[in-house]
């Protein structure tokens, strides 16, 4: 079926007649921000819900499509707030199967990046629109047309309360604080920024809430170079067992005895650990080879972060000693439990080894450590 002539709602009011009910609605965008597409329905019985990533909010999830809400995320292409410099566009897109049960639906992209700095943004200087297309090939845009600064944009709003004429989308064009989001969008009150972290800049810390299963490391890039993760890291010392039973009492040996120093070790490309074992981390893949660009992704695994004392997650180039990481598009993004915490690559001093983030277990918790620190030998622990 050939696709129809794209309409745009420019202004505030606008509004078109949707022919069907399955619809794929697309957030895009080219500022250097982490957008987060939301969904928040009333249904025609009164009940309230929303889809978005689980990471705001205990009591929601990316929704399904074979099971209310019929409504489903795809990708979160905002979890990186990526400094590209190349004006790349970025897309999150909503999948609707049907909205037989649905009286309104709004259509939200929260700026995660600004919301959980507690600043309030322009969206208009994001170049953000909604497209919303439908199975018969209908295609609406819809352009935020106010220039209100706030945490999250209202784009739409979809009607379906007439079951004669169909749904009906609404240029909502409204730009909200968190605040107000919760308390006037349907099922947005339990909208909580606490497990989506960014760590913006350097020394910026976070403790990891949960890390009692296994913690995950991903490296993205999308520049043409190849990046190789690795990490070193040192483990907690262990005293060895015996030593404080009742013969060793008896003849003056009742000290326990001293621990032995922790393991130290490096995990990358060639040696790539274990999870199970000691060292409890490993390496899944080497990306990038041949200075392929694109969605490049490596991964390391943490199995028992309780048993490391220290790591270092750093990043090295392949034949390039005086390398800008900082222009290479990338972040690590740590996932633990519930929990997201994003560190930039941010630094451009020059240097072929990149020191991106630490794990410093030497405290009460296990903390995350924007480090992002270039140097031209390879890195050592402990860290100053």
């Amino acid at each position: 079926m050939a696709a129809l002539d794209p309409i745009a709602l420019s202004e505030r009011g606008a509004k078109q007649h949707m022919m069907v009910s399955e619809l794929t609605v697309t957030l895009s965008w080219h500022a250097q921000v982490d957008l987060d597409l939301m969904a928040f329905y009333r249904t025609k019985s009164g009940d309230v819900g929303a889809v978005h990533s689980p990471l705001y909010s205990s009591k929601s999830a990316a929704g399904a499509l074979d099971a209310f809400p019929f409504m489903q995320l795809g990708e979160d292409a905002g979890v990186v707030a990526r400094k590209r410099g190349d004006g790349s566009e970025k897309r999150e897109t909503l999948k609707i199967k049907r909205l037989d049960d649905i009286a309104e639906l709004y259509l939200v992209a929260m700026n995660f990046t600004d919301a959980a700095r507690n600043h309030a943004s322009a969206f208009v200087e994001f170049d953000g629109q909604v497209q919303i297309e439908a199975r018969d090939g209908q295609r609406v845009t819809v352009v935020l047309a106010s220039k209100e600064q706030g945490a999250a944009a209202v784009f739409a709003r979809i009607e379906h309360s007439n079951a004669l004429i169909g749904p009906v989308l609404h240029n909502e064009s409204r730009v909200l604080t968190l605040d107000a989001l919760r308390a006037q969008l349907p099922g947005a009150k339990d909208l909580s920024l606490a497990s989506k972290l960014l760590l913006q800049s350097k020394g910026d810390s976070a403790p990891l809430l949960d890390a009692s299963g296994v913690v995950r490391a991903t490296l993205r890039w999308r520049a043409s170079v190849d990046l190789d993760l690795h990490c070193f890291y040192t483990l907690k010392p262990e005293r060895p067992s015996g030593g404080g039973g009742f013969f060793s009492k008896l003849f003056g040996g009742g000290e326990p005895a001293p621990a032995a120093p922790g393991e130290s070790g490096h995990v990358y490309f060639r040696q790539r650990g274990a999870l199970a074992e000691a060292p409890f981390v490993f390496l899944d893949k080497d990306s990038g080879i041949g200075d392929r660009g694109g969605d490049n992704e490596e991964n390391i695994a943490f199995g028992k972060v309780e048993r490391l004392e220290q790591a270092i997650i750093v990043a090295n180039i392949f034949n390039k000693p005086n390398a800008s990481f900082g222009s290479y598009d990338g972040s690590v993004i740590l996932r633990a439990g519930g929990q997201e915490i994003e560190v930039p690559l941010t630094e451009r001093a020059p240097g072929a080894w990149c020191i991106i983030a630490q794990i410093d277990n030497r405290g009460a918790v296990p903390t995350i450590v924007n480090i992002n620190q270039t140097q031209t030998t390879r890195p050592e622990l402990p860290l100053s």
